[in-house]
């Protein structure tokens, strides 16, 4: 299937270092796509006047409020307003492999999100972890499917292909989380409008460059988060 305009979104805080190798990786992935969006908060690093020296890169700036959840949001909905057919978003830290682009993109022949996986076929696809940090990944991804009635392997997993017809049936400003949390009440109201769901592997190496953006305050808005999730799922249930 040929999806003439793709959009790869990518929201970043501090990632200048990260941004020429993804973008070179990107372009030798041989993946038709058309834009590169980088949503940036306005880092101090000078991410943004980096991302514009870039080949095929398209810079968005934001000012506050900061946070990944306002950054995908604005960007999905550029490209939407762009006339993109499929959005793909990724993170900046070189943990999602451009290589598999082409393989997320042919999945939308039978799906409307196809997301790179962590946990896909039985396997755990991930290097350099302790085993702590699984384990939090784990509950975490436990407690999205049970919340948000999505049974994909990885939920949390931000590394995703969607079907702009998709996107553009839902209503993005009705997701509203800040941050991280994005990830997953974005798959809620996507099972809502009806979204086929398929994952693909892919091998989370981890951050190349630069810090972690997750902290405590990410952390408790996620766990805030979880129980109006549920509380939406369960009256979905009750409709029936």
């Amino acid at each position: 299937m040929k999806i003439p305009n793709v959009w790869i979104v990518v929201p970043t805080y501090n990632e200048r270092d990260n941004l020429p190798p993804l973008v070179a990786a990107i372009g030798t992935s041989q993946a038709p796509i058309r834009q590169i969006l980088i949503v940036d908060d306005s880092s101090p690093d000078g991410t943004a006047v980096a991302a514009r020296a870039l080949p095929n890169v398209q810079v968005l700036e934001r000012a506050a409020p900061r946070g990944y959840g306002h950054s995908m949001r604005a960007g999905l909905q550029l490209a939407l307003r762009s006339g993109a057919d499929a959005v793909i978003t990724m993170d900046a830290d070189l943990s999602h492999d451009p290589a598999i682009l082409p393989q997320l993109l042919a999945a939308l022949a039978h799906a409307d999100v196809v997301v790179g996986s962590r946990y896909c076929q039985n396997h755990t696809l991930v290097e350099n972890w302790s085993r702590h940090r699984l384990l939090v990944s784990r509950l975490a991804t436990a407690l999205v499917r049970l919340c948000t009635g999505v049974t994909l392997g990885d939920p949390t997993s931000g590394f995703r292909c969607w079907n702009a017809a998709l996107l553009r049936r839902m209503d993005l400003d009705a997701v509203r989380s800040g941050g991280f949390a994005f990830l997953y009440e974005v798959l809620l109201h996507a099972r809502r409008a009806g979204a086929r769901f398929h994952e693909a592997p892919n091998l989370y190496r981890g951050r190349v460059h630069g810090e972690s953006k997750l902290n405590l305050t990410i952390i408790l808005e996620a766990v805030r988060l979880l129980p109006r999730l549920l509380s939406l799922r369960l009256a979905d249930r009750f409709r029936r």
